[in-house]
């Protein structure tokens, strides 16, 4: 065989090759146009893109490629959320009260309060007096002893075991942010116990991610997360940080742990609850330097 047909074959099969491939890409196209256009009509049915009070926090998350499945614009002031501030307002009593009732093992217990002043006595009894208004125990004081039976529902087991402290968290954000606004140019929104799920997923009630707190101040957003117990491995922890600690926006967790190093984070955010207000106002500060009235 000739160089000229060996040639004149080889044009052959790459043209064969080439109709093949070009059908192939022609498939593909159409595809991801399918593809494109389900997840734009889903996205334009989408009910928290359809609300001006969401939409701007929807764009947010749909550029970094998540749809919000559910959130609340406001959030319920219900019995955990009360006695949550209670909790806080009173820490210096009421978290070795806590402690003490996780660490019992028993959901029948004494308490004594004997040596307690006035005023602390009295508010750990209205702590006590609160929850058992919203069924969660039951108690007597018998001369300076708390006799206290827990009937905490199953989904609040955890609460004196650390959590309270989300709700803690969020009664402290939003008194930041109510005090600040008082005194500054800026707009604010808060959600609550935000679930996103990935734009490809066809699950509609799937969440791939959940968010506690995100308040959206001007044209910023942060992100809030609350741990209780240990702090998360750094490596997840950034992976999950990276995804919205980007263009002016904050990803921001909040411990316990007053003690917490926030330096081996950085450039993340780590706050401590016991100094949220300080460190959440001294961010504000440096991100709307502009914007005192």
């Amino acid at each position: 065989m000739s160089q000229k047909q060996d040639l004149l074959k080889r044009i052959e099969a790459l043209e064969i090759s080439r109709k093949l491939l070009d059908d192939e890409i022609a498939q593909a196209r159409a595809s991801l146009e399918q593809i494109e256009a389900k997840l734009n009509e889903s996205w334009e049915e989408n009910p928290y893109v359809l609300d001006r009070t969401t939409r701007r926090f929807a764009e947010y998350c749909r550029s970094l490629g998540y749809a919000i499945v559910s959130l609340l614009v406001k959030a319920p002031d219900n019995a955990t959320y009360t006695i949550a501030k209670q909790v806080w307002n009173r820490r210096e009593i009421t978290i070795p009260f806590f402690k003490f009732m996780h660490q019992s093992g028993d959901n029948e217990f004494e308490y004594p309060v004997s040596d307690f002043c006035g005023t602390d006595k009295s508010d750990l009894l209205n702590l006590c007096g609160t929850m058992q208004d919203a069924g969660w125990l039951v108690f007597s004081n018998v001369k300076d002893v708390l006799h206290i039976k827990t009937t905490f529902p199953n989904e609040l087991k955890n609460y004196p075991n650390g959590g309270w402290t989300e709700e803690a968290n969020r009664y402290l954000i939003q008194k930041v942010l109510c005090d600040y606004a008082g005194s500054h140019k800026i707009k604010y929104k808060v959600f609550w116990d935000v679930k996103l799920k990935l734009l490809e997923s066809e699950n509609d009630n799937l969440n791939d991610m959940q968010l506690d707190i995100v308040a959206q101040i001007n044209d910023r957003f942060y992100i809030f997360e609350t741990k209780s117990g240990a702090l998360p491995c750094i490596k997840d922890w950034v992976r999950r940080a990276d995804v919205f600690n980007r263009q002016g926006n904050r990803f921001i967790t909040c411990c316990m742990d007053s003690k917490a190093n926030h330096k081996y984070f950085m450039p993340y955010r780590l706050m401590a609850l016991e100094k949220l207000e300080e460190q959440f106002t001294e961010l504000l500060d440096r991100d709307f330097p502009q914007s005192e009235t």
